[in-house]
């Protein structure tokens, strides 16, 4: 996987967490697992914003997630939301999809040649910042 791919990966697993939480964060009632995903939403926001950056000085541009891919994550997430908004059903989700963001970014660390150690460790810390999301919701589970 060369420095595009890699970065395009890492991209677009903090975009789809965006459009993940901007469908949920609203339906969610509890102030405390709100202020938590909104924490976690900027979070994103940053990456995206550190990735396409670092991707700037290379002379290319992120390509966002597929419209289909982001089309059926909103409406999975306002689907399930709408049956169950506790604090509980809202901090399993989010758990769920982050779990599996560290899992593919993880995966594609591990079989990277990108050659960058800048987008790596960039990288790695988003996962870091990742796992200590999924330790904050625990509690609401």
């Amino acid at each position: 996987m060369d420095y595009k791919q890699f970065q395009n990966s890492v991209y677009q697993n903090a975009a789809m967490g965006i459009t993940a939480l901007k469908a949920m964060i609203p339906k969610v009632s509890d102030s405390n697992v709100k202020n938590l995903l909104i924490k976690q939403y900027n979070g994103y926001k940053a990456q995206t914003e550190i990735t396409a950056g670092q991707m700037k000085q290379h002379n290319l541009t992120p390509e966002e997630p597929p419209l289909m891919s982001r089309l059926m994550t909103s409406a999975s997430v306002t689907y399930r939301m709408k049956r169950d908004s506790s604090a509980g059903n809202a901090a399993k989700m989010v758990i769920k999809g982050t779990n599996t963001g560290i899992l593919e970014l993880t995966e594609k660390l591990n079989h990277t040649s990108c050659g960058s150690p800048e987008a790596i460790q960039s990288a790695k810390e988003y996962l870091r910042r990742e796992q200590k999301n999924i330790e904050s919701l625990k509690p609401y589970l």
